[in-house]
């Protein structure tokens, strides 16, 4: 098998929210788009546009779980973050302190986040129901200065998938336009793409290999981990989550399907060693052989 890889950037076009965990009324957003609502993203887009007729050959259009299984063997993601003046911000930590490229958590958050306050109502009195206060974070579209936010990232397609897609023409025709993240309903997580997707053999500071059954990213010692990672035979500093997704199967039953729970390291942690690290099918990184 051989993969080729490919940067691109995309201008968020409206609130981005990746749902992360609940503080009191607060629902918080994760600050970069994980590889598995990529994956999510890719299969919706692909699917309104046609390509379970068109290129599967499927007599269903809505064909979700067709389309997402073609996504998952012949396309990989890396996590996409923030660019900022051409670098993307990507969590690291400074001795105990975490960062998000040259920024501080603190500073990152000011320049990058909003939130958006709505209520449920109480039908008998028209006021505000007990309890129906809630706060959701968001990415904004717009940074503090007033420039665009624009979110960049790492894409893998296998020999199948680059006829189609390996292409800025091709890949512009099937996926120009994506919505990612929650409150969608709400016209969130809109992004465009930012007339760049350019093919690559090299990343700042990683090396890949492109020959296998999956694309492979080599992590150096004191390297950063760019996505979630597998502790199992990795040694690491940094934040230790249990990761759990939701999958959709039956449109009555919009993300009621869990996945098995992972134990990750996240992303911006630090390994102790070198490691060749797989990047799999829903975007998590594992050292080759852990299943």
């Amino acid at each position: 098998m051989e993969w080729k890889l490919f940067e691109v950037i995309y201008e968020l076009r409206s609130p981005l929210h990746i749902g992360y965990h609940k503080v009191g009324n607060v629902q918080r957003t994760r600050y970069y788009i994980p590889a598995r609502n990529l994956w999510g993203a890719v299969t919706e887009a692909l699917t309104r546009r046609g390509f379970a007729t068109e290129v599967l050959k499927k007599e269903n259009p809505n064909d979700y779980l067709a389309v997402g299984d073609w996504v998952k063997d012949h396309c990989a993601f890396g996590y996409w973050f923030i660019q900022e003046n051409d670098a993307s911000l990507c969590p690291h930590y400074e001795g105990n302190r975490l960062k998000y490229g040259s920024l501080p958590v603190a500073e990152f958050e000011r320049r990058y986040l909003d939130a958006h306050v709505t209520t449920a109502l109480d039908a008998a009195t028209t006021t505000a129901q007990d309890r129906g206060l809630h706060e959701v974070e968001f990415i904004a579209p717009y940074n503090q200065d007033g420039e665009r936010t624009c979110v960049s990232g790492w894409v893998f397609l296998d020999e199948i998938a680059q006829p189609l897609l390996g292409e800025e023409s091709q890949w512009s025709a099937w996926l120009s336009n994506l919505q990612i993240g929650g409150e969608r309903r709400y016209g969130f997580g809109q992004l465009r793409l930012n007339d760049n997707f350019n093919q690559t053999e090299k990343l700042s500071g990683y090396a890949v290999d492109l020959g296998g059954t999956r694309p492979r990213v080599r992590v150096e010692k004191d390297g950063v981990l760019l996505a979630h990672t597998l502790t199992q035979g990795v040694e690491a500093r940094g934040e230790i989550e249990l990761l759990v997704g939701r999958e959709t199967q039956a449109s009555a039953q919009f993300g009621k399907l869990l996945t098995p729970a992972q134990i990750c390291w996240a992303p911006g942690a630090q390994i102790v060693k070198s490691h060749w690290l797989t990047v799999t099918e829903t975007g998590v990184w594992q050292v080759a052989g852990v299943s």
